[in-house]
């Protein structure tokens, strides 16, 4: 379940109008993708094999209004990232007449600073030592 739906995603992307199933699908794709990228980075409980089993995403009940928010933006935003990441063959933005530009080489880590309030984890050296 992602933190944000597909008609936030196509107004950030300035989409009017309905989405066809082949852009609805990749749309999906992109927040899912997304949303997997928040919750491994706040430390969620993805799986059967994780100790740290939670049910399900974090719910609105959870987490604070302005928690739900931060969530929904960086994965509307990394949705965009995912959605445009097409148009970047081989790392390459930009065309012919606007000029062409290298896409950095990490797109996840200013969000990362973003969702610091929301890690759950923190874990310092190799050994994985950590604060629950």
């Amino acid at each position: 379940m992602a933190y944000a739906t597909v008609a936030e995603l196509a107004q950030a992307l300035h989409i009017r109008g309905a989405l066809g199933d082949d852009d609805r699908t990749m749309a999906e794709a992109c927040l899912d993708a997304a949303t997997v990228e928040v919750d491994t980075f706040i430390d969620w409980p993805r799986g059967p094999d994780d100790d740290r089993l939670l049910p399900g995403p974090p719910l609105a009940d959870e987490w604070s209004p302005g928690e739900v928010a931060l969530a929904n933006r960086v994965t509307v935003l990394r949705g965009v990232e995912w959605w445009k990441a097409n148009d970047a063959a081989f790392g390459i933005i930009g065309n012919a007449e606007l000029g062409q530009l290298r896409a950095p080489r990490d797109g996840f880590a200013r969000h990362a600073v973003t969702l610091l309030p929301l890690k759950r984890r923190y874990t310092v050296g190799a050994a994985g030592w950590g604060i629950a």
